[in-house]
């Protein structure tokens, strides 16, 4: 029977036809005032995730804002588009407002900066200055745009503002992978300054206090013209709201009757959304600020890919995505790599989140949908162990040991993640490396042609792992599965008798009996597992160089060496890395003593903190750039670098009896490094480091120690 690859990677074609946006009662207002544009009042912690557009390497298609509710394209090179509205469950992939002065799109000419929920746009022309600001609003399908216009000559300015409003509408009960494609088109209707566009799925509602405007519908263009008297300002609010029968209109009249305050507010809540971050997750210093802004910027991802839908299944809904309706759908594969530091920020979620996982069948899926929950797309390999992964560091970092007797679908979470520790396997015969046959290709999957598939080194490897952690958790349980660790130790054999290749240091894959050689930076993710004794893990570290798979930029996900190499593949065909990856091979560096192997990694990626607004799925290795044939921007495992820091740097671990180690290693390009304010289970903590020692303060006493000799704190502070 042949087998539809439906496969999100393989979407990457259909990106072509972007320009999408979800809409469901979003509101825009376009207020032109200097007082609320050209100053905008933003709080420093606003300023610690803004980005500055010289900065910003982020094509437009991919250039959006969120609010939990809806998300907007905000099209920086001029000061005054928008495109693609998206609020779950409608959206508008066509939907386009273009605001043309004197006939033009005004160019911003970079001068513009991106916080979470507002753009703000600058430029001018024949002696008018614009400063646009584009905010979306706190709990609504809506925004705010604020634009200032000056005339800073001597003359009386008569100024043309056209508009140009266009797009459809459709209700999308599916979102998966791509950004939707809406189809069914809208009729326009004008009534008292305001344009409305209907279909049967719903409306877009458009409206204005600009005096004098006309409506051309075969032009589909607003017109009028205002007059500047020399030295003057003005202030005009344009509203866009779509949603479901009357709301639209609703919504715009509400937004216009106090514009002001409506960008007052949705700053404050922007800014106590992310002050709420680190009232969970701890601040992180260091002497070397880019390293500071690599975190931070990773931590943005927390509330960036948060929704709150009323029509979703999960109150909060966490996707992969969010920005510009791209990659709503939750992909195992990237809900479980930050699976270390999430139950920190949310652990209500990560509980639901993973019981909404089991729900479904993972050995034939690897997403659930947002409205539905139903499963979908093929089985990813790498799923049992991410499951475990999450369930396993869910109880050890919240201490919720109740969580291993609840029952989901008539199992308990712990009887659940033994029997996916024992995927592909019989305990009652003897270990065996699992075949995953051609299906495997879905681990990679590599546009060349070249094979990964059957009996694969990586993801056997990380069986191990799974091993020890279901282990683990039976015994937190008092429901001891002895037999696994034994597995384990015979899988750790087994893998480098029938693939180490001695000669290559490296591990050969096997299809059918025949073995090739894979260069993947995957193989990088079994240091610091277990499974890998000192010759292997010595082995694998000596690739790890320039000539194959270190960048100037990053890490290549494939060596330069390999023929299957592929530079446009950034996620892992060569190019570049998907972007979770580097940060965890980092943290698995630094775990296990190879830290300048560590520092000289995590030096390679600190652009991202500074280049782009929010991370990708991927990022170039060899230049400065990142993967733009995908909607996934703004991915939820970019969690990952911040992840890395506080458990890989600072080497925070839990051990299943509570107890919480502490061993740090600052990194030799910044040897001060702190955590403020973390905590673990029932425990806060303060960790200071620098080369040479380290101290700990737990409820007012302070422990120190020199590097290299960990702080252990009992699991009896937590009672």
């Amino acid at each position: 029977m042949k087998v539809i690859k439906f496969t999100r990677y393989k979407i990457y074609l259909l990106i072509a036809l972007y320009k999408l946006l979800l809409s469901f009662s979003f509101v825009l207002v376009i207020a032109f005032s200097n007082r609320v544009v050209s100053q905008p009042i933003r709080s420093g912690i606003a300023e610690l995730f803004s980005l500055d557009g010289n900065r910003n390497i982020l094509y437009e298609d991919d250039f959006g804002i969120v609010n939990g509710r809806m998300t907007v394209r905000v099209n920086y090179q001029d000061v005054a588009t928008i495109s693609g509205l998206y609020a779950p469950p409608l959206a508008s992939s066509d939907f386009l407002m273009e605001i043309r002065f004197f006939g033009e799109k005004v160019p911003t000419l970079q001068n513009y900066k991106w916080y979470p929920n507002e753009v703000t746009r600058h430029g001018s022309i024949h002696g008018v200055e614009i400063a646009t600001s584009t905010i979306l609003v706190p709990g609504e399908r809506a925004g705010l745009v604020a634009i200032n216009l000056e005339n800073k000559t001597k003359q009386t300015k008569v100024l043309p503002i056209q508009f140009n409003i266009r797009g459809g509408i459709d209700y999308v009960p599916e979102w998966g992978f791509s950004r939707p494609i809406t189809a069914s088109v809208t009729h326009a209707v004008e009534n008292s300054n305001t344009i409305v566009r209907k279909n049967d799925a719903g409306s877009i509602a458009i409206s204005t206090n600009i005096p004098g405007l006309k409506w051309f519908d075969l032009a589909s263009h607003w017109d009028s013209q205002i007059t500047l008297a020399a030295g003057a300002q003005k202030t005009y609010y344009v509203t866009v709201a779509t949603g479901k029968n009357d709301d639209p209109v609703i919504n715009c009249k509400e937004i216009m009757e106090n514009p002001k305050e409506i960008i007052k507010n949705a700053r404050q809540a922007c800014e106590a959304q992310l002050e709420d971050v680190f009232s969970k997750i701890p601040r992180f210093t260091a002497s070397n600020k880019s390293l500071e802004k690599f975190y931070n910027r990773s931590l943005l991802h927390l509330f960036f890919t948060k929704w709150e839908v009323p029509e979703f299944i999960l109150q909060p809904y966490y996707g992969s995505g969010s920005v510009i309706g791209g990659c709503v759908a939750n992909y195992l594969w990237e809900f479980g790599i930050p699976a270390e530091l999430f139950p920190l920020y949310d652990p209500k979620a990560a509980k639901e989140h993973i019981k909404q996982f089991m729900k479904i069948d993972i050995t034939k899926h690897f997403l659930f949908g947002p409205m539905t929950g139903k499963a979908d797309g093929p089985w990813y390999p790498i799923n049992q162990t991410l499951i475990i992964k999450l369930i396993y560091f869910y109880v050890l970092h919240t201490g919720d040991t109740a969580f291993l007797d609840e029952t989901v679908n008539g199992k308990t979470v712990l009887d659940y993640a033994i029997n996916c520790a024992m995927f592909g396997d019989d305990k009652d015969k003897p270990v065996a490396l699992y075949d995953y046959g051609a299906e495997g290709e879905h681990h990679l999957e590599l546009r060349r042609g070249f094979p990964y598939q059957g009996v694969m080194p990586d993801l056997n490897g990380r069986r191990y792992e799974s091993y020890l952690w279901a282990f683990k958790l039976s015994e937190v349980a008092g429901r001891t599965a002895s037999f696994l660790p034994n597995r384990a130790q015979e899988l750790k054999v087994l893998l480098k008798n029938q693939l180490w290749n001695a000669e290559n240091k490296w591990f050969d894959f096997e299809i059918n009996g025949k073995k090739d050689t894979r260069w993947l930076g995957l193989m990088f993710m079994l240091i610091n597992n277990g499974v890998l004794d000192k010759e292997e893990e010595t082995g694998l570290l000596t690739h790890l160089n320039s000539k194959e798979f270190l960048g100037s930029y990053g890490l290549h996900s494939i060596s330069k060496i390999d023929p299957a190499y592929d530079q446009v593949d950034i996620d892992n065909g060569g190019g570049g890395c998907y972007t979770a990856f580097v940060p965890m091979i980092c943290q698995r560096l630094y775990l296990s003593g190879n830290r300048a192997a560590a520092d000289d990694l995590l030096q390679r990626i600190l652009w991202w903190g500074e280049r782009v607004p929010y991370w990708g799925d991927s990022f170039v290795a060899n230049y400065i750039g990142y993967r733009d044939d995908t909607p996934l921007q703004g991915d939820f495992s970019a969690i990952a670098g911040a992840q890395s820091i506080i458990f890989g740097m600072f080497g925070v671990n839990v051990n299943s009896n509570g107890d919480i180690t502490i061993n740090p290693y600052p990194p030799s390009f910044s040897p001060q490094i702190s955590l403020y304010a973390l905590k673990l289970r029932k425990v806060a903590m303060n960790i200071i480091a620098n080369q040479d020692s380290f101290s700990v303060e737990v409820n007012g006493k302070v422990y120190q120690s020199k590097i290299g000799k960990p702080i252990v704190i009992p699991g009896s502070l937590q009672k």
